[in-house]
């Protein structure tokens, strides 16, 4: 039932009357991102007004692929990556962290997951391409959890380069960051648990045809 439930929401974006909704959720999400931005030359906080512009241009990345590439791109993909940057925008710009206690752990399992899962995918059609990456799905599922946990390192070194040069407060104490270290490793373990059950019951092969469709183009015309 619930792998059933799941494989419905990943191939909901290619359904027509669906496609539509979910274009629109999007633009919602790229709208507040923009607001964010603007938001931010509002308060005069340059160097988020610069994140900004990053993450926009990051929200726009999938449709980018989709047009100079032809991959056809779950459009759920795109869903995630904007709520992963808005989480991050609010805690930057609004400090909702001030507000809700859990806030930040949540923005960080969050865009743990979701880089967890864009890598789950990647892993997997490679794999199927290329066997001496993983020898079994244990071992994708194993990587995956070590990538999310190598994301998390970097983006804390990134927090402790903005406090060292720009006198944020990112990274407030040791216990703050063993925190949110552990609440992308949760993310990863949670992805990983997840796309255990989608590889066997075939749920992930399905989804990503189309990606492996484009990379056996590649392979055949190299």
């Amino acid at each position: 039932m619930v792998v059933k439930f799941i494989k419905t929401i990943l191939f909901s974006s290619f359904v027509k009357k669906r496609y539509l909704y979910m274009k629109f959720i999007i633009s919602i999400l790229i709208v507040i991102l923009i607001l964010f931005f603007i938001f931010a030359i509002l308060k005069e906080d340059w160097l988020w007004s610069f994140f900004a512009i990053i993450m926009v241009f990051i929200a726009f990345l999938p449709s980018l692929i989709r047009y100079y590439f032809k991959i056809k791109i779950p459009y759920l993909f795109d869903v995630f990556i904007c709520l992963a940057l808005i989480f991050h925008m609010g805690n930057g710009l609004l400090n909702l962290d001030c507000v809700i206690p859990i806030y930040n752990k949540f923005t960080h399992f969050f865009s743990a997951c979701v880089v967890a899962f864009i890598f789950l995918i990647l892993l997997f059609v490679f794999n199927e391409y290329y066997r001496g990456i993983a020898v079994n799905n244990f071992k994708i599922i194993f990587d995956i959890v070590v990538i999310t946990m190598a994301f998390g390192v970097i983006w804390e070194f990134m927090e402790w380069i903005s406090d060292y040069f720009f006198n944020l407060n990112a990274q407030p104490s040791l216990n703050d960051t063993m925190g949110d270290l552990f609440a992308d490793t949760l993310g990863g373990l949670f992805i990983a648990f997840i796309g255990y059950f989608l590889i066997k019951r075939g749920v992930l092969r399905s989804f990503s045809k189309d990606l492996k469709k484009h990379i056996k183009d590649i392979i055949e015309n190299e």
